[in-house]
């Protein structure tokens, strides 16, 4: 009997470490994607780093992974300076014990406009205050890496315009202005508008051939079509990116 008594405990310590960890609701994390999305959407970097560990890893697409906050701050801010948006969509979570993760697609927007699509990975921690947040996260664009398209220059254009709606409604659509651009050495355009003044708008363009770009925006082509969208030539600045 004391021999079975001392096995008894050590039985049951065994069949405890044998069964698994149930799982849980893996809406907890998608809730809290969403949640993400929005603060992101939101142009709220405060609140996106909040969603991440003191320890999160970052595993951009193309470049190194980083880690920290601080490095979180940079990678989502530098999205929301961009006037970047985004759109998640969840394809599995699962949840087990303080530990979870997330799998989806995501579609990258620049106003109106799809600059990319993607998929991504992120792992799930629960922390000591209950809140569950991101671990690692990783994603990576379903299109051609940059490299392939070459060495980019970027520029920043302002001006002002005789109608915004109008201006902007030139580059929506399959014959919009990104393709007149794309023909002639600008791999990618992002439009912008400001909130204060409605008429001010502008540019950032990745360039690829500039003698291209150049070329295009001082032929008959060009000066029409800017004419067309209501640019006032007098009101615009080129920015160069700096070395």
């Amino acid at each position: 009997m004391k021999r079975i008594l001392t096995v008894l405990p050590l039985a049951l310590l065994i069949i405890g470490c044998n069964q698994s960890t149930p799982s849980a609701d893996p809406s907890v994390i998608t809730s809290r994607s969403d949640a993400w999305e929005a603060a992101l959407n939101a142009k709220d970097i405060d609140a996106v780093a909040d969603f991440y560990t003191n320890d999160a890893r970052v595993l951009p697409p193309n470049r190194e992974m980083s880690s920290g906050i601080a490095a979180v701050r940079s990678e989502f801010g530098a999205m929301i300076d961009a006037g970047l948006s985004g759109e998640l969509t969840s394809v599995e979570a699962k949840v087990a014990g303080d530990i979870g993760y997330n799998v989806g697609t995501f579609v990258l927007r620049a106003g109106g406009d799809v600059v990319d699509t993607g998929k991504f990975i992120e792992t799930w921690r629960r922390g000591e205050d209950g809140e569950w947040r991101i671990s690692n996260d990783i994603y990576n664009s379903d299109g051609k890496m940059e490299a392939a398209e070459g060495p980019k220059t970027h520029l920043m254009i302002s001006h002002e315009v005789d109608d915004a709606e109008k201006w902007i409604a030139a580059w929506r659509g399959e014959d919009s202005r990104h393709k007149l651009f794309q023909a002639n050495g600008a791999a990618h355009v992002h439009t912008f508008r400001s909130n204060d003044d409605p008429n001010l708008t502008g540019l950032v363009i990745a360039v690829t051939d500039m003698d291209a770009l150049n070329t295009m925006l001082t032929s008959d082509e060009g000066v029409a079509a800017a004419a067309a969208d209501g640019v006032r030539a007098d009101t615009m600045r080129v920015l160069v990116e700096a070395d």
